[in-house]
């Protein structure tokens, strides 16, 4: 059985944090390589932006959308199945 991870709930203020933490790993770390004058950490930094960019692309595509019924319908089949084991 696959794992799923269910959001209930995601504001849009904690969906800019998620971004805002993702936007300043990548400033920091390009940012600290230019002020340290190190090519590898901005190439580090460039990679780690790509990384993330790719993921996000890839959980937002997966993403399947439930209305409240649907997915109360999921928790009840995930508890069942749960129940007998």
């Amino acid at each position: 059985m696959s794992e799923k991870v269910i959001i209930i709930h995601e504001t849009l203020w904690q969906s800019y944090a998620r971004d805002a933490g993702s936007f300043v790993m990548v400033a920091g770390m390009i940012g600290l390589g230019v002020f340290l004058d190190s090519a590898a950490m901005q190439w580090l930094g460039a990679i780690l932006a790509f990384i993330a960019m790719l993921s996000r692309g890839v959980a937002t595509r997966n993403v399947g959308r439930m209305t409240v019924a649907e997915a109360r319908e999921m928790l009840d089949e995930i508890e069942a199945g749960a129940a007998q084991s």
